[in-house]
């Protein structure tokens, strides 16, 4: 009867392993890429892939451990990465952004980019802005292989850090995802003791 118990504590304990070694690599490797982290730390450990793999939730609890232990420092560089992005989001502010991501999640490290998401009717709006404003800018490539079009996702550098401007239609504001916008942000901050 102990055999169903004992396997699973084997399977959280050896999810568990890959969690931390997933978030030792998201912090001090500057893997960006949950999913590729958690295959790496698999790897590392020699833990066959399958339901042992841990959710990205999982992932960020963990990451947030590790660094509240060996970096306490990210909260300051998190920050400063939430003030760039309140800057740029403030030259955006007629397009209504948000930011998501890294920065909004908490797990960014000191080399993440910033995401920001832009929905507008014309998608071209966005990229005559930066033109007018002599903003350099590169399109990315869709991370599902996959993009709209008319709806181009854009990259372009601040302070050095890479912000990610990624243009959706109008009509997919609708669809839930976490995402936090201006004066969220800047609330999130001054409660934070940050001066915006």
């Amino acid at each position: 009867m102990s055999k169903p118990y004992v396997l699973d504590r084997q399977y959280a304990h050896l999810r568990a392993q890959i969690c931390e070694r997933a978030a030792r690599l998201i912090a001090e490797d500057h893997l960006h890429d949950f999913a590729l982290a958690k295959k790496k730390a698999a790897k590392q450990l020699g833990i066959s892939e399958g339901r042992m793999m841990p959710s990205n939730q999982e992932i960020e609890i963990a990451l947030a451990s590790y660094r509240a232990v060996y970096q306490p420092e990210h909260n300051d560089s998190l920050n400063h990465l939430r003030l760039k992005a309140l800057k740029i989001m403030r030259i955006l502010a007629q397009f209504q952004p948000y930011l998501t991501g890294s920065v909004l999640s908490g797990v960014a490290g000191p080399n993440s980019d910033i995401n920001l998401l832009l929905f507008l009717d014309d998608p071209k709006s966005a990229e005559i802005f930066l033109l007018n404003q002599h903003i350099a800018y590169d399109l990315l490539p869709a991370a599902n292989g996959r993009q709209l079009a008319d709806y181009p996702s854009l990259s372009f550098w601040y302070d050095n850090t890479q912000i990610s401007l990624h243009v959706k239609p109008r009509a997919a504001e609708r669809i839930k995802e976490e995402r936090m916008r201006l004066d969220e942000l800047e609330a999130l901050l001054s409660f934070s003791g940050m001066v915006v």
